[in-house]
């Protein structure tokens, strides 16, 4: 029994992976182990699960069947987990946790300590992504993360929306003229994210009953949120800027806010997503309590904005 348990596991490890080599790092095994141990899976049942070459892997059909059953196993063992910590729980040990770059580099990573005070006993492993993170393949137990919709299968808690700001440095606008009107962008540079995930070339503007989604252009595209408020401050030029990422930029003069009697309607909310426990683990909790009254509603960085 043992044994087909750990194999269900390596297994489990493999489709989400999909990969040997991946597995075999998220499981701390060798390579040779994982494929031993699917191969010795196969042989006891008689059925090939995976059809496997130099370059390419994928399940069978009866892999694919057999992949629930595993997934269903794993996901008991770590219910039965999450209910023993729920009852023993005492705030120790590690928390893992992945979070946007720009968000966690801005308004989490500046106030670990803090965290770090209130729970002395926790060690924070913390990881930053700038796209869609797969928990259960990351083996995180909390995603912090701006998304249009939460994943399937997993809980979602709303913590805030984003609002933006249309900026650019006063030496842009002194150079290239200031637009009055959300048309007026389609004549200047503007600066916009660009991702495997997502192309925000197309801002949203309304005032009153008029609405216009402007498809913008520039010679600047990345995929930070930061990098696209640096290049904004340096003159490159028009930001559609998340207010998030702004300290004192728009007070000291440093950035002009530009088209302020319009409305940005881009919808950016930020959810903490966490895999579905009957018994919520309280090191996941107090980290969700903390970031919740630590940007506070409205959050913090809007109240001199708007």
């Amino acid at each position: 029994m043992l044994k087909k348990a750990q194999q269900m596991v390596v297994f489990n490890a493999l489709t989400k992976q999909q990969s040997f080599t991946r597995a075999a790092q998220l499981l701390d095994i060798s390579r040779t182990q994982v494929s031993k141990q699917i191969q010795q899976l196969e042989e006891r049942l008689g059925v090939q699960l995976v059809q496997r070459t130099t370059r390419s892997f994928a399940l069978t059909e009866a892999g694919r069947s057999f992949s629930v059953h595993c997934a269903n196993v794993v996901g008991e063992i770590n219910e039965a987990e999450s209910e023993l910590l729920s009852e023993t729980d005492s705030l120790q040990g590690a928390l893992r946790v992945g979070i946007a770059q720009s968000f966690a580099s801005n308004h989490i990573a500046p106030f670990i300590s803090e965290f770090h005070d209130l729970y002395p006993q926790l060690d924070l492993e913390m990881s930053l992504f700038d796209y869609r993170v797969d928990l259960i393949a990351e083996q995180l137990d909390l995603w912090i993360g701006f998304m249009d919709s939460p994943p399937e299968g997993f809980v979602a808690r709303h913590l805030i929306d984003c609002n933006f700001v249309l900026a650019a440095s006063p030496a842009y606008l002194a150079k290239h003229g200031v637009p009055y009107h959300p048309n007026d962008l389609k004549d200047h540079n503007c600066i916009t994210y660009f991702s495997r995930e997502r192309k925000d070339n197309v801002w949203s503007f309304r005032k009153e009953e008029e609405s216009h989604q402007i498809k913008v252009k520039g010679n600047y595209r990345v995929d930070s949120a930061d990098s696209i408020r640096d290049a904004t401050l340096t003159g490159n030029g028009i930001g559609y800027l998340a207010t998030y990422l702004l300290k004192d930029e728009l007070q000291k003069g440093q950035l002009i806010r530009l088209m302020p009697d319009w409305d940005l309607t881009q919808y950016m909310p930020l959810y903490a997503v966490y895999p579905r426990h009957k018994y919520l683990p309280q090191k996941v909790q107090v980290f969700i309590d903390f970031i919740r009254s630590h940007i506070g509603k409205p959050a913090y960085w809007d109240r001199s904005i708007f």
